[in-house]
């Protein structure tokens, strides 16, 4: 749920959503007159809502928002990088797999060509998906998840130097998932409690595999060690919760969410980009920084999206 301040309120005849308290109780429905008696018990109260509801909201003020049928999605990354960042990203991954490293170069070449065509084409855009490379999908993801984390970055403010490392970090993120077993990776079906284990050990493998082998600086190795946290606190491998999340891995959980949900993959179909973003609302805070998150929902295309409250806590 989202809470939500009294105040933005004011002015409507009526209630457009459900109010409930922090406990999840039905305050007030839908409908409920407004005036000023109910507002000032409002302001003693804390109130939420559904982020269901907003969504509802927004498709009930006729707020149309393009997916995949009504507008294909095509990459405006050029054929040319697209071929060198496929190319790269499989040689990274097969070194890795191989001798344990990957050549530090290729590495930081791959993300300048990220960084130079994000930079040159995020204005151009319509929705993120245009920043997303279509291949065979573990060297694909590896692409996609750095462009759009370096999208989010740039609409965030990052600077120079910290767009370099979050590119790399979410280039790398899940580098350790080349020392998981094969069969592991690619099972159709229901991992077992133990094929888990060894999957959610790809954070630490791939935290490791940087600091020890690649020699590359610890911020962006956490990007790979934490991006599988979750905001609320019940993520792997440490339950990290909130603000200990690195900044980076904060960013590149969200575009490593919204990829796995878009894309197919052996054991799932892909869904719409707006039935995707449906559900990383519906998680809200419980995984991802939700100011961070609904910068990503407005590069995702819902550019007319209600201006949801942030509290300041949780702003960068």
């Amino acid at each position: 749920m989202q809470r939500i301040i009294p105040l933005e309120l004011v002015g409507k005849d009526k209630l457009e959503y459900d109010l409930y308290d922090e406990n999840g109780q039905l305050l007030f429905a839908k409908g409920h007159p407004l005036d000023t008696g109910l507002l000032l018990r409002l302001n003693c109260k804390k109130v939420y809502k559904k982020l269901d509801d907003v969504i509802d909201n927004i498709q009930d003020k006729n707020i149309i928002v393009k997916t995949e049928q009504q507008a294909k999605i095509e990459s405006i990354i050029s054929k040319t990088a697209t071929e060198t960042l496929v190319t790269n990203t499989k040689k990274i991954l097969k070194e890795v797999m191989k001798s344990g490293s990957a050549d530090t170069s290729v590495c930081e070449a791959t993300r300048d060509i990220i960084l130079d065509e994000v930079s040159d084409k995020i204005e151009k855009i319509d929705c993120i998906g245009q920043l997303r490379v279509f291949d065979e999908y573990t060297f694909s993801h590896t692409v996609n998840v750095s462009t759009m984390s370096s999208a989010l970055g740039f609409t965030l403010g990052f600077d120079e130097e910290d767009l370099k490392d979050l590119a790399l970090g979410a280039l790398l993120h899940d580098i350790g998932k080349m020392r998981v077993p094969i069969d592991i990776l690619n099972k159709p079906g229901k991992l077992t409690e133990e094929e888990f284990e060894f999957m959610k050990a790809h954070t630490t493998l791939g935290y490791h595999v940087i600091i020890d082998e690649m020699k590359l600086p610890e911020k962006i190795a956490l990007v790979a060690l934490q991006h599988q946290e979750k905001y609320g606190g019940f993520g792997y491998p440490n339950k990290l919760k909130g603000k200990e999340i690195s900044v980076f891995a904060q960013v590149t959980s969200i575009a490593d969410v919204y990829d796995a949900l878009v894309s197919k993959r052996v054991y799932k179909q892909p869904i719409p980009s707006h039935e995707a973003v449906k559900i990383m609302l519906a998680d809200g805070s419980k995984c991802f920084n939700p100011f961070m998150l609904y910068k990503f929902v407005y590069l995702a295309n819902y550019k007319n999206s209600v201006d949801l409250h942030i509290s300041d806590e949780d702003r960068i």
